[in-house]
């Protein structure tokens, strides 16, 4: 990732109210990656603590802004890390399946910072048999939800492009449907508010439901609009389950108004605080814009400025009807 190095204190915030005019797509895809990456960060610390009440203990007044984890060798843990690989890919001219799976075990081998046991398993699968795992074993993680946001930027304005590309993506190391449509139903959301759209739970559900996704995914979706913060399913043994990655994510999008609230609320909550944080800050980053997004919290994201003209990129490719990721059922 060495074209994202940078020094985060040299990042500086566009000088425009997010109250007074909507955002720009512009701005609102820089909002969506870094509030994904803010979100990220925030949220490393605390990942492994595992429930609010230690959290609360081993961090008295609870976390409220980023303790920064990286170093020279080390910018970003795997949540940001292969999500910015993915994004970069995306802007080649053709995107390769292959050639992804390859710089995410490049980065998994020089780094693996954060990497989940499942994803470092399929990893290493592919780089033996060129070719990804056929079956998650029953396992449902929430990595491919974080990770496939820049498919969602670059295919915003064509939705089957959009399914496509995000369901091929997250089966790359999650061949799970439940993984697979929870990363779809993200990206949905995220692509309505793209748009400058707010109302995405509509979407969401069709997008499940005409592709046959399992009914636990559309159940969930369907709860949202009716649950509180304290029905969500945060802390216990399947804390990291992509279902309910999904569940969290879009409640956030869909109540809570304040990002930084939002975020604080979650990496203090238990359960898997950095991925969860990173998926709801993508998701309320591109329905806000990159102003909603905390400046010391951007600040501290190694390469900022870099990673908002990522976004940007990525979302000017997607303008033309044109933009498409290749679907072959066997991406390796």
């Amino acid at each position: 990732m060495g074209t994202l190095e940078g020094n985060p204190a040299e990042y500086i915030r566009r000088p425009m109210s997010p109250w007074s005019t909507p955002p720009s797509l512009a701005a609102r895809a820089r909002g969506a990656l870094l509030g994904h990456a803010a979100g990220n960060a925030l949220g490393v610390p605390t990942e492994f603590l595992g429930t609010a009440d230690r959290i609360a203990r081993e961090l008295p007044g609870g976390l409220q802004e980023v303790l920064r984890q990286d170093s020279e060798q080390s910018l970003y843990d795997d949540d940001l890390a292969l999500t910015l690989v993915l994004a970069e890919e995306l802007l080649q001219p053709e995107m390769d399946f292959r050639r992804l799976a390859r710089r995410w075990i490049e980065w998994m081998r020089r780094d693996g910072r954060g990497i989940g046991i499942w994803t470092r398993t399929a990893l290493e699968h592919i780089a033996q048999h060129d070719s990804p795992p056929g079956s998650t074993g029953g396992q449902a993680g929430n990595g491919p939800l974080s990770r496939c946001l820049p498919v969602a930027l670059a295919t915003h304005r064509t939705p089957a492009n959009l399914v496509s590309g995000t369901y091929h993506t997250a089966i790359l190391t999650h061949p799970d449907e439940r993984c697979a449509w929870g990363a779809v139903a993200v990206n949905v959301a995220a692509a309505r508010f793209l748009l400058g759209k707010r109302d995405f739970i509509p979407d969401v559900i069709e997008a499940l439901r005409n592709n046959d996704a399992p009914d636990e995914l559309l159940a969930a979706a369907r709860r949202v609009p009716l649950e509180t913060r304290d029905d969500l399913p945060v802390q216990g043994p399947n804390a990291g389950y992509a279902v309910h990655a999904m569940e969290i994510a879009l409640w956030f999008a869909y109540h809570e108004p304040n990002l930084r609230r939002g975020l604080v609320w979650l990496v203090n909550a238990g359960g898997d605080t950095d991925t969860n944080a990173a998926i709801a800050g993508g998701l309320m980053g591109a329905r806000d814009g990159e102003l909603a997004v905390p400046a010391e919290w951007i600040a501290a994201v190694p390469g900022a400025e870099q990673i908002g003209a990522l976004a940007e990129r990525l979302v000017s490719a997607g303008q033309g009807s044109s933009t498409k990721l290749h679907d072959a059922e066997s991406p390796c």
